[in-house]
């Protein structure tokens, strides 16, 4: 569902002005949300008379005289709270129709896109015997975009999701040890790499029997 955002206490003095500017013209005389509004919110009215008293207060602290500052903050910290409560009522109101939102005002949260780009699979992925029985060493070339790398291994049926199991996270694809397996049994292994943007597909399955 389209949300609003609802807080603007990380924005200037001026961009909150512009702002609130917008979402009382957005709001005055909008259709979509006929007055009188419920009373359990703020009113059109309210919000209006108060982004006009901030506007005053921000060009009468121009001056930089200490109270004056003083009583545009108060006037900034009530601007905020009507502004949240407002972007309620509208958010519920709407249903969450991003046109009818798009039409208060309000900025719009953005919609994540899940990973974009994340990394390919890493080539020639090998795996072979370690130093200490029971452990292996994997290696592959590194894909564009890779920050880290996880190595997982399977004792028995591949399609299972339940019998990956982890078998190290590295920073580089080169030389990962992966110890306390089972000897003399043939072990399913993949790799994949890890980017800004989340995790790539897996590598091919390599099968190694430890010793």
């Amino acid at each position: 569902m389209v949300k609003l955002i609802l807080d603007y206490s990380d924005t200037s003095d001026p961009i909150l002005l512009t702002k609130t500017f917008a979402m009382v013209h957005g709001l005055t005389g909008n259709l979509h949300f006929p007055l009188p509004w419920p009373t359990e919110f703020p009113t059109l009215a309210a919000l209006t008379a108060k982004q006009t008293a901030f506007a005053e207060a921000m060009a009468a602290a121009a001056d930089r005289d200490k109270g004056k500052i003083s009583a545009k903050n108060a006037l900034r910290k009530e601007l905020l709270a009507l502004v949240r409560q407002i972007g309620v009522y509208l958010q519920v109101k709407s249903g969450g129709d991003r046109t009818i939102l798009e039409s208060t005002g309000y900025d719009l949260v953005k919609d994540r896109v899940p990973n974009p780009n994340p990394p390919a699979a890493p080539q020639s992925f090998k795996v072979v015997a370690g130093a200490l029985p029971g452990s292996v060493v994997a290696s592959a070339k590194s894909p564009r975009g890779a920050r880290s790398f996880e190595v997982q291994y399977c004792l028995g049926d591949t399609s299972v999701p339940a019998n990956w199991k982890l078998g190290a996270q590295h920073g580089s694809c080169h030389r990962i040890k992966i110890a306390g397996l089972d000897r003399g049994k043939d072990y399913s292994f993949r790799i994949h790499a890890i980017g800004q943007d989340g995790p790539g597909p897996w590598s091919e399955v390599v099968v190694f029997m430890p010793s």
